[in-house]
C-alpha cells in the first residue's frame, strides 16, 4: 500500500510539469492535521521529488497552528516561497484536532483581529510573495454586501502589507 507521502511523491512531480507550459506553479500548503504538517514536510517532498518548479503555499492560520518559527522560512530558498494567505486567529492553538480544523474552515479573523504575529510573518516573507486574504466571514461582517466585505478585508491588510513595502 502507497503512503501518503510516496503517492504525493508519485503525483506531484507530473502536476508539476503539466502546469508548466502554461506558467503555472503547484504549490504544497502544509496544514497541522493532514501528512504535510508543516514546512519542513514540504521541503522535504520538493527535495524528494528532485523538481525545482514545486513552491510552497504559507497560510497564516496553518503556519501559526503548525507550531512553526519565522526561522522555518529562513531556511527556504526564495523561489519556492509562491504564495500567501493572510488572515488572523486566536493566539491559542485548539487543543481537538476537530476544533483545528473547524478553525481553519470557518473560524477565521479578519488581519489585526486575532493574536498571530502577522506582522512578523510578512516581515520574514519575500515583499514581492503574491498575498491573498482567506477570511470566511459570518455573522454582521458575513452579511455586508460583497463589495464592503472586500472593503473591510483590504482595510484590514493594508498595515501588514505597507510594512513589507
Amino acid at each position: 500500500m502507497m503512503t501518503t507521502f510516496s503517492a504525493a511523491l508519485t503525483t506531484s512531480p507530473s502536476l508539476a510539469a503539466a502546469g508548466r507550459p502554461f506558467g503555472l506553479t503547484m504549490n504544497l500548503e502544509p496544514m497541522p492535521w493532514t501528512q504535510l504538517r508543516n514546512i519542513a514536510a514540504a521541503q522535504a517532498l520538493i527535495a524528494a521529488s528532485g523538481r525545482e518548479d514545486i513552491g510552497i503555499l504559507v497560510d497564516a492560520l496553518h503556519f501559526w497552528r503548525a507550531g512553526e518559527s519565522l526561522a522555518a522560512l529562513s531556511s527556504l530558498p526564495a523561489h519556492h516561497l509562491n504564495y500567501m494567505q493572510l488572515c488572523d486567529g486566536a493566539a491559542q492553538r485548539p487543543e481537538s484536532e476537530q476544533e483545528l480544523i473547524r478553525q481553519a474552515r470557518s473560524a477565521r479573523n479578519v488581519p489585526g483581529e486575532g493574536g498571530l504575529d502577522l506582522h512578523g510573518l510578512m516581515s520574514a516573507l519575500p515583499a514581492t510573495l503574491p498575498v491573498s486574504l482567506e477570511v470566511p466571514l459570518d455573522g454582521e461582517q458575513g452579511a455586508l454586501p460583497p463589495l464592503q466585505r472586500a472593503q473591510l478585508l483590504f482595510d484590514a491588510a493594508q498595515p501588514y502589507l505597507r510594512a513589507c513595502a
